[in-house]
């Protein structure tokens, strides 16, 4: 294999550094800006070459030493051999990368990445993929790039609580004659093993991902007695198919609640086993924070694009008329009526669907919220922006590529008032980012 020496020069969207050679650029798997270092070339391709680290000859100052004993080997996290102010600072370079390279704008007002005091334990999520072998269970996460599980006890990012059940959960099905899913042969019944739950109420919640039903009560509560005070519920979600999409279309309560209950700005959220919810509170609720501090005092209609369980829609109702939230998941739409009963807030009305087919169908909204998945906004909702003109735009994105995408279509009437970048994702090149925007007058 050809080998070459490099200054690492950039991180880029994906996780990985990029440095240039003889006019090509260089992608350097766990490479560090200022590094320099041997790099063995693995694939050369015609503009572009991929090379992995050999020697590290001069360590980057932004470079550190990882906490976790599983990295680099588990691909949950990319960038824990970073510094944790130098990635609040490459990921704002992202930011700006793609608004200059994809959105061809120069001079838009980014503010500093807002971090977290403590960016270890946040992660309120765990999905994790299982093995069984002769003598034991493997529960972790898959290697970065292949399907082999590296087998973990504990995560520096999850939630402190979910690591003694996780631990415990391994144990029991050593025991258990419960088949784990191969997805190779398609046969097994366990294909993922999840936890759920919240810091600020202290509950967790376990999904067990099942090719048919297979759990029974009297196995739920072995795994609610690993930490029955905050274990409030094991449910049971049905994937038939030979897929890696990780969930089914059915759920099914085995044991207490099929929902946790999450607490954010003095409201409380139910988030049921197949409803998303932003995965890390803290940060989260910062975003919340300043929201509220730039919107004005009163909205006619507010229209909440991609809803949830109502943690946008139900935090600004208090400055509406009326809030419309739209979401096309059938579990967030459940659990977002049921929010709307347990705050008072009746104000707030759910549609459910997709947003590119209901938005179009609604009046014209004084602010509309915006929290698209990373593909961005679809050709309808961009339409709809560009024909009714809302006063004012909230796009809440953690896809910076798109967002630029996005933004240099709308910037043709709006001015962007700013643009506050968030760390929801610490050790990891993910970064959350709240745009302001203003029609033009």
């Amino acid at each position: 294999m050809k080998r070459i020496f490099l200054e690492v020069e950039k991180m880029i969207p994906g996780g990985d550094a990029i440095s240039y050679y003889d006019g090509k650029a260089v992608f350097v798997e766990g490479g560090v800006p200022g590094d320099r270092v041997e790099v063995e070339i693995v694939k050369e391709k015609k503009d572009y070459l991929v090379g992995r680290i050999r020697r590290l000859l001069e360590p980057s100052e932004a470079r550190t030493e990882a906490l976790c004993p599983y990295f680099p080997e588990c691909g949950g996290c990319q960038w824990q051999m970073v510094d944790y102010s130098w990635q609040l600072k490459f990921k704002r370079d992202i930011i700006l990368d793609a608004f200059r390279r994809v959105g061809k704008m120069e001079q838009v007002p980014i503010g500093e990445v807002v971090g977290m005091d403590y960016p270890w334990h946040f992660r309120n999520k765990a999905q994790y993929p299982l093995k069984r072998t002769k003598n034991r269970v493997l529960i972790g996460y898959y290697r970065e790039g292949t399907h082999h599980i590296v087998d973990i006890d504990s995560c520096p990012v999850q939630l402190k609580q979910f690591d003694p059940v996780l631990k415990g959960a391994k144990e029991i099905l050593k025991r258990e004659p419960l088949t784990i899913y191969n997805e190779l042969k398609h046969y097994g019944k366990l294909r993922h093993f999840v936890l759920r739950g919240s810091e600020n109420t202290g509950e967790t919640l376990i999904v067990l991902v099942v090719k048919e039903t297979a759990i029974v009560k009297t196995f739920a509560e072995k795994l609610q007695a690993l930490d029955p005070e905050r274990i409030i519920g094991v449910v049971e979600n049905i994937n038939p198919k030979r897929t890696n999409v990780i969930y089914g279309p059915r759920t099914r309560k085995v044991l207490g609640r099929p929902y946790y209950m999450e607490k954010v700005l003095g409201k409380s959220f139910r988030v049921s086993a197949l409803s998303f919810f932003q995965v890390n509170v803290k940060q989260v609720t910062k975003l919340l924070e300043f929201m509220r501090s730039i919107l004005g005092d009163w909205y006619n209609l507010v229209i909440d694009a991609y809803a949830g369980v109502g943690l946008f829609a139900l935090n600004v109702a208090d400055r509406a008329r009326v809030v419309i939230g739209i979401e096309e998941s059938t579990s967030s739409v459940k659990d977002a009526h049921e929010n709307i009963g347990i705050n008072n807030q009746f104000n707030v009305e759910y549609y459910e669907g997709k947003v590119e087919n209901i938005l179009p169908t609604m009046g014209s909204p004084d602010l509309l919220l915006l929290d698209p998945p990373r593909k961005g906004l679809e050709k309808e909702v961009i339409d709809f922006i560009i024909d009714r003109k809302p006063r004012e735009i909230v796009y809440v994105s953690c896809n910076p590529v798109t967002l630029a995408r996005d933004l240099k279509i709308l910037v043709e009437n709006y001015d962007i008032e700013l643009v506050q970048p968030y760390d929801f994702f610490p050790h990891t090149h993910h970064v959350e980012s709240l745009v302001f925007l203003k029609l033009r007058s």
